[in-house]
């Protein structure tokens, strides 16, 4: 596969990377996910898009989404430091409610950081509703304190540590040669983001979790460009509550 190099800026790159803290996180957000991604899309070079299909063929073919946990499932248990080391456990962050749980690539990934946005604008909203938000990923050392500060973050951002919470999900893969070919002219060093020499990452995937750990919704999707829409993950929690009665 090509990937040959330009001078113009990384499209691989966390958007808007300095918030404007003059104004709430929510009117910084009044696009939906599916509307930035078709705008992020149109930012991709020829090199780019090659990567991004190729990825999104190798994992559909290689059925990686069909290891996944689903709806009824035990969510598995967990342990995991946030940006700042401190220790979270699953059984804490869903003691008083549903645990709505994201997994994301990465701070370097545009996709990740929209929809870490967008979250942080639905929080005050899952909060209402008794639930609790963490968001999962494979960046370790400083990456996920530099991710909070540069977008101006009030989420649990959890470093899974050697990859152990992803893969007890179904929702981990070996990053494919071409991939990692590309991801590299960009620029990146994933075993260095990841403190691990084998490059591996998340499907994009989020979890309701109810307060017995059952899941209650799961989205899991393949092509990384595509997320679950805040106000769905509302509705997910809602219906979860109401059955709970």
């Amino acid at each position: 596969m090509t990937t040959t190099r330009t001078p113009a800026a990384n499209h691989f790159q966390p958007i808007n990377p300095q918030p404007d803290n003059s104004q709430p996180m929510k009117n910084q957000t009044d696009k939906t996910l599916a509307r930035i991604r078709t705008e992020l899309l149109t930012t991709f070079s020829s090199a780019d898009l090659e990567s991004y299909n190729h990825l999104v063929v190798w994992l559909r073919d290689t059925d990686v989404a069909s290891q996944a946990l689903k709806v009824g499932d035990n969510a598995p248990d967990f342990l995991l430091p946030d940006a700042d080391g401190r220790l979270h456990s699953s059984e804490q962050l869903r003691r008083n409610g549903p645990l709505v749980l994201s997994f994301f690539r990465g701070a370097w990934c545009p996709f990740c950081t929209a929809e870490l946005r967008a979250l942080q604008a639905a929080k005050d909203e899952f909060e209402s509703v008794g639930a609790t938000l963490a968001v999962v990923t494979p960046d370790t050392r400083d990456f996920p304190r530099q991710l909070k500060r540069s977008l101006g973050l009030d989420l649990n951002v959890l470093s899974d540590v050697d990859y152990g919470v992803a893969m007890s999900y179904g929702v981990l893969f070996r990053v494919p040669d071409e991939t990692k070919a590309h991801y590299s002219e960009q620029g990146f060093d994933f075993g260095a983001r990841h403190g691990s020499p084998v490059w591996m990452l998340p499907i994009p995937a989020t979890y309701v979790i109810d307060a017995k750990g059952r899941i209650r919704s799961a989205f899991v999707e393949p092509d990384f460009t595509k997320r679950e829409e805040p106000a769905q993950i509302l509705a997910s929690l809602r219906q979860a509550a109401s059955t709970s009665r």
